[in-house]
This record gives C-alpha cells, structure tokens and sequence, in this order.
C-alpha cells in the first residue's frame, strides 16, 4: 500500500498466483475529502509464452476488457537451445473494451519487434481506428541496469501530436531514478527506494 498525504489518497494492491501460467491482481484507490472515492481494478492474466490473455474489470464507468497477445517464432529459451536462429521476434495483440456507464467501447490493435543481442530493444506500433490514434515507441538498453525510451502520438482527427523520451537507471538492488520529458508534461524525475518490505519515493516536477 502506498500513501500520498498531500493528495489524502491512499493505493493498495493484491496479487496471487493461483497456477504455473495464471495470476490475480486486485488494485484499489481511495481518496478522501469533500467528494470522496473509493475505484477497484480486477485483472486476471494467463501466459502460456506462446500467446498470452488478460481480463479487466474496473468499478470506475463499469469497465470490461479483454486482451491478447501471440508471439510468432521461438522464444529466448527455444532459441538458446539451437544455434543459427534468427534474433528479434514479431508479436501481435489487441484489445476490446466496454464501459457499462457510457454504454461506450473500443478496440486498438497493435505490433511488436523485440531483438535481445546484444543489448534488449523493443519497437511498438499501436493503432486505435476508432479514436484514429497511432503510438510509436521504441525502448533501448544502453548498459546493464540503464534503459532508455521514446513515445511518439499522433491522432489523425485532430492532427494532434506529443513527444516524450525517458531514462531509468537502477543504481542497485533498491534505488531507481527516473526521469521523463513529455511537450505537454514537461521535465519529471522520481528516485524510488525500498526498504524491507516499504517504498519511498521522492520526485520533482518541473512544467
């Protein structure tokens, strides 16, 4: 559970694996004040490797969702076993939404190329023909606990865009620094540090 004082909201999370290839995650909100609030998230995902599914549910608008993922080729463990295969590996996915509230819906589709040698990048490309939203993002390991990110949105109805890059260093075991630039969010960084069973986190954000 976390606790933000200064926004007297407080966020708590529950997991459980209940086999080899499924877990449960029940995630809450609760916020205190003149118009208090109280959200739950149910999410139950499967992964076989191969392919991959996950059901939502959120109290906030009713909301329902299905999503999926397939991966085409050998995974990192088929591919360690033989010798000559290919690298990168392609997967496919999509997801259907419906708000019970708004009686609304949606659905986006979306691909991925991932190439682990010698360093882990990842390229994605979603697509929301609904919304007529596109999403590029490519995410790169520059050395052992640094990566690095870039987002690129684009919205074809109202020919809107916004940039963001981002940075993450694991400095050891539990120390994190973060830190993101966005067009419309300005500079942020965070610092995440656990202690036993508690994570603390301090941050500056700057429009």
């Amino acid at each position: 559970a976390q606790l933000y004082p200064s926004l007297a909201t407080i966020t708590g999370s529950y997991v459980e694996r209940r086999s080899a290839t499924s877990e449960l995650t029940i995630s809450g909100v609760s916020v205190a004040g003149a118009q208090p609030d109280l959200q739950f998230i149910v999410q139950h995902a499967v992964d076989r490797r191969r392919w991959s599914s996950e059901g939502v549910f959120g109290t906030n608008g009713r909301l329902l969702g299905l999503r999926g993922l397939y991966n085409f080729g050998d995974s990192a463990e088929e591919k360690a076993v033989g010798e000559g295969a290919g690298r990168g590996r392609i997967s496919a996915g999509g997801e259907v939404y419906f708000g019970a509230q708004e009686a609304s819906g949606g659905m986006s589709v979306g691909m991925r190329y991932r190439d682990g040698q010698p360093l882990l990048s990842e390229l994605t490309c979603v697509l929301n023909p609904i919304m007529g939203h596109v999403s590029l993002a490519l995410t790169r390991e520059l050395r052992s606990r640094m990566c690095a990110a870039a987002r690129y949105d684009f919205n074809a109805f109202s020919l809107s865009s916004e940039l963001a890059v981002g940075v993450e260093w694991q400095l050891d075991q539990n120390s994190i620094v973060k830190a993101r630039w966005s067009d419309s969010q300005g500079l942020r960084c965070l610092v995440d540090t656990r202690l036993n069973n508690m994570v603390f986190s301090m941050g500056l954000d700057l429009h």
